[in-house]
């Protein structure tokens, strides 16, 4: 089965071993969750203090990755290019904060259809971790990944989401796992994150 669909606007150089990743749930953490889905870039609305808290994020050295789950790709609601128009309006919006993302990968997969990316599977981390992570980086991209892929958590990665299955793939992955409550955000979350004695929560 083909692996996440990868999102990138710009050239990433590469060479960012060690600097840890912050993986990041989108809709409900970083813009308004809707009823459904986000069907169109229009329908895209920041939550307050998104910018500034992923922009906190960057200046303290995390990559950021968004790693969200989007079955309605597959359930045919609407294709991959009306995904890829919203994650453009997405990286615009943050990008006028200097706080866009490095990397947006989306599993498109059914629910039921047993892939490795959906959350709570790591798939998409190890992704992230992968491509971030590499000593040759990577050009802009707007494609679903069907390369073999391997990525390991590095001391410092952290996931945010607001469900029970985003903190259990951190868990699983080896990341810090935050649970942000739905659309409240993330900048009530920095502090914590940015806090690297704070463990992060369960899933209990």
């Amino acid at each position: 089965m083909d692996g996440p669909l990868v999102h990138a606007l710009r050239s990433f150089p590469g060479g960012a071993v060690d600097a840890p990743i912050a993986f990041l749930d989108r809709d409900g953490v970083l813009n308004v969750s809707l009823d459904g889905y986000v069907n169109t870039p229009e329908e895209l609305s920041l939550i307050r203090g998104t910018a500034e808290a992923m922009r906190a994020l960057r200046e303290a050295g995390f990559l950021l990755c968004v790693v969200t789950n989007q079955s309605a790709v597959d359930r045919g609601h609407w294709g991959e290019e009306r995904l890829h128009q919203i994650h453009d309006r997405l990286h615009d919006v943050l990008k006028e904060d200097d706080a866009q993302p490095d990397l947006i990968l989306s599993c498109p997969h059914l629910p039921w259809a047993r892939c490795g990316c959906r959350k709570p599977g790591t798939g998409m981390l190890e992704l992230g971790s992968h491509l971030l992570r590499s000593s040759d980086g990577f050009g802009p991209m707007r494609e679903r990944w069907t390369e073999p892929y391997a990525g390991t958590a590095h001391a410092g990665d952290v996931m945010v989401g607001d469900r029970r299955s985003d903190v259990q793939a951190g868990l699983d992955f080896g990341a810090r796992s935050f649970f942000s409550r739905r659309d409240v955000g993330l900048s009530h979350l920095v502090a914590r994150v940015l806090d690297f004695d704070d463990q992060g929560d369960g899933v209990g």
